[in-house]
């Protein structure tokens, strides 16, 4: 185990060392984001940025 650092809110988490994709976030950001990419069907062309 090795203690990394969530891109996201920045709190340290414990993850195995060698993965082959190596997590880059802890459990609740993994966790909002899995949620958030579940819904992105849902966007529509109004909603999306210039």
């Amino acid at each position: 185990m090795v203690l990394k650092k969530c891109k996201d809110c920045g709190k340290e988490f414990e993850a195995v060392e060698n993965l082959r994709y190596p997590r880059k976030y802890c459990d609740k950001c993994s966790a909002e984001r899995k949620k958030a990419y579940e819904k992105i069907h849902l966007v529509t062309a109004d909603e999306c940025e210039d």
